[in-house]
């Protein structure tokens, strides 16, 4: 079953989200906290300890290496992967912010912010699992079973939005997924979208932990003009990632096909000499 891998991964993160969650709750509300006390204090622990235990799982059912997680890439191309996909994002987000769209986990993000464990879960931990999962299992994986790169993005980038369950992480996670999929497909490396997820969250967590909120809109001149220039830096930085992973396999093929011919060569003059 080709599919195996992700409906396990998917299972492993529920249950631990749940089960995790269940026990500090069950824990809050016997040292004599209210149900939504009690949800709102063990938060961080609970999402971190849960997020700790998907990636100690993932690792030992080998669905994803250390080796993996720190897989080493140019540092110029890790660069140019940060501003393509946090340019790209940054755009959807003016765009999105254009909607009216419910934010259902407002209260439990603001319990997060500020706290240790709700940065560690929200901007460390968090990432790094949700990256094995999508990128390195599911992503992987569907683009096994449809013979397909982009199926793959697609569909691993629709299961990220889904399971963040609040809609308006879910209107930003969706193309979020494509752009943390895309630099993981060219770079191959799962280093490339960790890095990218850690500071997106780090920036988001501590905007909120400092209370400052984005009034920006398409609608003001500044707005729209950082919305442009998020677009052609995305745009621009794309094209030379593009470009410059073409460059590779163009030279990597030019290489084998050297290696074939000097084999040929030897090949003939051994039959010469006979």
């Amino acid at each position: 079953m080709k599919i195996k891998r992700t409906l396990v991964s998917i299972g492993i993160y529920l249950v631990a989200q749940i089960l995790i969650t269940i026990i500090f709750l069950i824990a809050g509300i016997v040292q004599g906290m209210d149900m939504k006390n009690a949800l709102y204090e063990v938060a961080g622990p609970a999402l971190l300890v849960s997020d700790f235990l998907v990636i100690v799982v993932l690792l030992l059912l080998k669905y994803c290496s250390i080796k993996e997680l720190f897989k080493r890439v140019p540092a110029h191309v890790l660069l140019i992967s940060i501003i393509f996909a946090m340019t790209g994002m940054y755009a959807v987000e003016l765009v999105s912010s254009q909607f009216d769209i419910p934010n259902n986990l407002e209260e439990l993000f603001q319990s997060l912010a500020g706290t240790v464990s709700g940065f560690l879960g929200v901007c460390i931990v968090g990432p790094i699992m949700e990256e094995m999962i999508m990128r390195r299992v599911i992503l992987k994986e569907m683009a096994k079973a449809t013979k397909s790169m982009w199926w793959g993005i697609i569909i691993s980038s629709a299961l990220f939005a889904i399971i963040h369950g609040n809609p308006i992480q879910i209107v930003f996670a969706m193309p979020a997924g494509i752009f943390l999929g895309w630099v993981y497909c060219k770079t191959g490396s799962l280093l490339v979208p960790i890095c990218i997820h850690i500071i997106n969250n780090t920036v988001s967590f501590l905007l909120m932990s400092a209370g400052i909120e984005s009034n920006l809109s398409l609608n003001s001149t500044l707005g729209m003009i950082l919305f442009i220039s998020f677009v052609l830096i995305s745009t621009v930085s794309c094209i030379w990632i593009v470009r410059y992973y073409a460059k590779i396999k163009k030279e990597q093929e030019l290489q084998q096909a050297a290696v074939v011919e000097e084999s040929q060569g030897d090949s003939g003059a051994g039959e010469l000499v006979e």
